[in-house]
């Protein structure tokens, strides 16, 4: 379980690393203000890909019938964090343009998919 979370840990983090590079050079300038923010949301999204994908794999331990619940918890907690924190930032002017949202979705779809193909490798092996 360790060396496979120090993987996931280790991908992730390059993955997001290298596309943080690249949104931060392609980012608007009307965009610049939300720099915080975007930060936020690629450091927010890494460290919560790393507790879900912990939990998964303690749950399959466990009890793999969980394992299922424990993963969509864990997006909805992503969400409800997205919905609590960052949509109120973007919201202000009265709308959130497609612009500002790619500040969450890009990291979240990265994490996402990274998660989810390192969670499926490891327990078709198990």
């Amino acid at each position: 379980m360790r060396r496979n979370l120090l993987n996931l840990v280790t991908i992730l983090l390059l993955l997001l690393a290298v596309a943080f590079g690249v949104h931060s050079a392609l980012l608007p300038d009307t965009l610049a203000d939300q720099y915080d923010i975007m930060k936020g949301c690629y450091v927010g999204n890494y460290l919560l890909a790393i507790g879900i994908y912990w939990a998964v794999l303690a749950c399959y331990r466990r009890n793999a019938v969980l394992v299922g619940f424990v993963f969509m918890g864990g997006s909805f907690l992503k969400f409800g964090l997205f919905f609590l924190l960052v949509y109120p930032a973007f919201s202000v002017d009265g709308t959130a343009s497609s612009g500002e949202l790619t500040l969450f979705f890009i990291p979240y779809l990265i994490s996402l998919l990274t998660l989810t193909f390192s969670a499926s490798r490891v327990l078709q092996r198990a």
